[in-house]
């Protein structure tokens, strides 16, 4: 009797661990609970930074804002471009937009859109990824440029509260 009654709260206790940290899983991912109304106001506030940040990375794109996509990242960021060996540190990173944008003169960003998908926040780090979409008019062609392509973001909490990127990752899709 008393082994049956041990296994009877043994059996209660491990049903309440599972549905705590199911609970707490769902709540780090920014998803809504089973029972709840929505996400905690904690759960809110990281969604909303991170929402935020998509719009800057949205607005840097389509403005060829440089130096609004520097500010984008961590310092220890890491960018790994196509065809490119990877770019390491924002020091680095924003040298290269910096050539980007001397390279680019002339060219006019018509769309610039992110799709993202599954956006997920655990504590101090967010990772989303999205399908990208681009129309650039290039001086030398008649017809505008558009590429779409995949995206892999990994961002880190910062002390103020803000997101910055530590890593990303994209490609284009054939064309």
């Amino acid at each position: 009797m008393k082994s049956t009654r041990v296994s009877a709260l043994l059996v209660i206790f491990l049903a309440f661990a599972a549905f705590a940290a199911s609970r707490n899983l769902a709540l780090a991912q920014g998803r809504p609970c089973a029972g709840d109304s929505g996400q905690s106001a904690s759960s809110q506030g990281l969604r909303k930074g991170l929402d935020e940040f998509n719009r800057a990375f949205i607005d840097a794109c389509r403005s060829m804002n440089h130096d609004a996509a520097a500010q984008l990242w961590a310092d220890d960021g890491i960018d790994l471009l196509p065809g490119m060996e990877p770019l390491v540190g924002k020091p680095e990173i924003s040298r290269w937009l910096t050539g980007l944008g001397e390279k680019m003169k002339g060219v006019k960003v018509l769309q610039c859109d992110v799709d993202w998908r599954d956006p997920r926040i655990a504590g101090d780090v967010a990772y989303e990824w999205g399908i990208n979409t681009q129309t650039v008019s290039v001086p030398d062609r008649a017809e505008p440029v558009k590429n779409k392509g995949k995206i892999t973001l990994i961002l880190r909490k910062q002390t103020d509260g803000s997101w910055k990127l530590a890593l990303e990752s994209w490609n284009s899709s054939p064309q």
